[in-house]
């Protein structure tokens, strides 16, 4: 007797989805940053692919970091500036 393949449950597959959507968005962001010729390698030599593999991988984690460090800083810095600023409207001039 044949047993039909059991799917998993719906939130094991989203949390697999969720999963490989941030891997897929960090190589992406790695590939964007990248230093070197372009992605591309000059020679097949497996030591250099995985040199450079690493070395983008550490500058995105590099610029990851310092932004998740810097962005509630500057976020609360421009949130004081909004408060001690007083609010100017613009009158709108109406044209007849």
């Amino acid at each position: 007797m044949r047993h039909a393949r059991q799917q998993p449950p719906h939130s094991l597959r989203r949390r697999v989805m969720a999963a490989t959507n941030k891997v897929e968005a960090f190589n992406n962001f790695s590939k964007w940053v990248g230093v070197g010729n372009g992605g591309v390698l000059a020679n097949n030599d497996p030591l250099e692919q995985e040199q450079t593999a690493k070395s983008n991988a550490l500058l995105a984690n590099a610029i990851i970091f310092h932004n998740a460090r810097t962005a509630p800083r500057s976020s609360a810095s421009c949130r004081a500036k909004e408060r001690r600023s007083p609010r100017r409207t613009r009158r709108r001039s109406r044209r007849t």
